[in-house]
């Protein structure tokens, strides 16, 4: 972890924050595009959608956005949600990441560690005890990202194409 990390700032993100969310957001999926173009591809409405997704993060109470912001500039977000699993299971619902983003001019500098730091402390509010994350099997970056972080391979997600 670099010096500049003192001068971060990690906090809840407001409505104002979501244009700069949404540049993020097109970074992390410009990455995906790179390992699957059909899958990962961006509808004309992307901006719209994203914004509404955003906001409704924002603003329910089982999810969140947690912004990492330098002077103003926001840098990167984490955001996730209480995922309910099925009434039979002791474990009734975890923690789910959806979105870890670093600003690529930022990355390998400890902005990740931090802001998934934030969203422990989140769900620990929530009295959660555990967090899923789902990473792309080729997204070599993420892998090694999230496995430094703890997470460990829980589950197998797997796809087939049905045309």
């Amino acid at each position: 972890i670099i010096s500049d990390i003192a001068h971060m700032n990690i906090r809840l993100a407001c409505h104002a924050d979501i244009p700069q969310i949404i540049t993020l957001g097109k970074q992390l999926l410009d990455l995906h595009f790179e390992f699957d173009q059909e899958y990962y591809g961006l509808e004309a409405s992307f901006d719209r959608d994203f914004y509404s997704w955003a906001a409704e993060q924002i603003g329910f109470p089982g999810k969140f956005i947690l912004v990492a912001e330098e002077n103003g500039i926001i840098t990167g977000f984490i955001s996730g949600f209480i995922k309910y699993l099925f009434p039979w299971f002791k474990v009734k619902q975890v923690g789910h990441i959806s979105y870890l983003v670093i600003d690529k001019s930022k990355r390998s500098q400890g902005t990740g560690k931090l802001l998934e730091l934030a969203a422990v402390d989140w769900f620990k509010t929530k009295n959660l005890n555990y967090i899923e994350v789902y990473v792309d099997e080729v997204n070599q970056f993420g892998k090694i990202a999230w496995n430094s972080y703890g997470y460990q391979p829980f589950k197998k997600f797997l796809r087939k194409s049905i045309y």
